[in-house]
């Protein structure tokens, strides 16, 4: 066994978890490949990355060495304290974080835009810039009515978005960036957790904000060489 292991290190491979990617029907791939094609050309740095993900106290994914005569336990807790949190970037830096524990509904969809997204375009944009576009994903609280009432209010263009496409989206790169430091940190309260997510938020560069929409050229392009299928972002 230890002979065959060290081939496969020589042969480049890596012991790590698994790469987990959506399973994707016939019709998901040829709607993902009829978008890239569709936006191939198109001017990333206009575009305001948005997303939502969650952070939960105690939580550890770490490989650890066990031995038979002492074994290391870790302790887990059945319903541990989470904070959801809503984040926007583009092109030229970083926008707000919104940190909440309630359910996001649509009415509260709402009151993130006003409180995360508008307050962050003077800034990414230029004062009464207009001249930008809205990413998020297809989830049902940003394409019920009163979501798009409140879009359409406010002059907000939004990008068309193909379901089930995480690795299109560069702000995916920046939860695993967030998630991979607040494990490092031993935190006990939620007031803890969201003082850390932001302080974690705060430390993004306008370089990396920059880096990461100029991936969308490279993004798009994987995906029309994938016939639509998943790409290894």
């Amino acid at each position: 066994m230890d002979t065959v292991k060290r081939r496969l290190r020589e042969a480049g491979g890596k012991y790590s978890n698994e790469i987990l990617k959506p399973l994707l029907t016939d019709d998901h791939q040829r709607k993902r490949l009829k978008w890239a094609k569709k936006h191939r050309n198109f001017d990333w740095n206009k575009v305001i990355f948005t997303d939502e993900s969650t952070f939960q106290l105690y939580s550890s994914k770490k490989k650890v060495w066990q031995f038979s005569r002492n074994k290391k336990v870790y302790r887990t807790v059945k319903h541990p304290t989470k904070v959801h949190v809503w984040g926007c970037f583009s092109a030229s830096g970083f926008g707000k974080l919104i940190c909440f524990q309630r359910n996001l509904d649509a009415n509260f969809m709402c009151s993130i835009y006003e409180q995360g997204l508008l307050a962050s375009i003077s800034g990414l944009f230029g004062e009464g810039n207009i001249d930008w576009f809205l990413q998020e994903d297809n989830d049902p609280k940003h394409r019920s009515k009163i979501a798009k009432k409140w879009k359409e209010e406010n002059n907000v263009k939004v990008l068309p978005w193909p379901s089930m496409s995480p690795d299109q989206n560069p702000i995916e790169n920046v939860w695993r960036l967030m998630k991979i430091n607040i494990q490092k940190k031993k935190i006990n309260t939620a007031k803890g957790l969201k003082g850390e997510l932001a302080k974690e938020w705060n430390r993004f560069s306008p370089e990396l904000a920059a880096k990461l929409a100029d991936s969308m050229k490279r993004r798009v392009t994987a995906l029309i060489y994938s016939n639509g299928d998943y790409t290894m972002y």
